[in-house]
């Protein structure tokens, strides 16, 4: 069966579709991925200027799903670090530590984190099985694949939003702290020069 101009033109709109929602699937990978490594860190300050920007191997590697959970552990872990203290005698040189928190109450935490784990099942949903099973010369199917994408879409960017601000907010704190870490002030600090920072 020959597809109609109807199909065809049904089926170019689902294209269209499936790109717009796998390249913003895509680009919330990226986002998650680059804050990952800034979300908590607990180094001496030399190892910490050193890393400051680096995406770890295993997350460079990440699928999106580990990067969903990478992302909600290493936001859970930081409250703890951001809590802990260790023993003056422990310490051979200075260290910092630093931890991101988004102050929401543990339902929303609960929801935002559930909504973001089903996103990953809709987006291995769509590449792995919607796509295997959708009759492209079907014009009903092509149109209903897209209306579920359009939803999908609109789902992504609430994400994609969300995240984008933590992000600049990120890395608006990153280059402040980087300008703390090169400051005279903070060399005084360290070099027992000065006592109040």
């Amino acid at each position: 069966m020959q597809p109609t101009i109807d199909s065809q033109s049904a089926r170019d709109e689902l294209y269209r579709r499936i790109g717009r929602n796998v390249v913003n699937f895509q680009y919330l990978e990226a986002t998650l991925r680059s804050m990952v490594p800034m979300l908590y860190n607990k180094s001496t300050v030399k190892e910490l200027q050193a890393h400051q920007n680096e995406v770890s191997p295993k997350q460079e590697k990440s699928t999106f799903g580990n990067l969903v959970s990478a992302y909600h552990d290493r936001l859970s872990r930081s409250k703890n670090v951001l809590n802990e203290t260790v023993p003056d005698e422990v310490l051979a040189e200075p260290t910092v530590a630093y931890g991101f928190t988004i102050d929401v109450t543990p339902e929303t935490a609960a929801q935002r984190k559930i909504a973001l784990v089903n996103l990953v099942a809709e987006r291995n949903r769509l590449i792995h099985e919607d796509l295997l099973n959708v009759d492209l010369k079907s014009r009903e199917e092509c149109e209903e694949l897209s209306a579920r994408l359009d939803e999908q879409y609109t789902r992504i960017r609430r994400h994609l939003d969300h995240f984008n601000s933590l992000r600049t907010n990120f890395q608006e704190m990153a280059a402040e702290f980087g300008r703390l870490l090169e400051s005279d002030e903070f060399r005084a600090l360290l070099s027992g020069e000065c006592e109040d920072f």
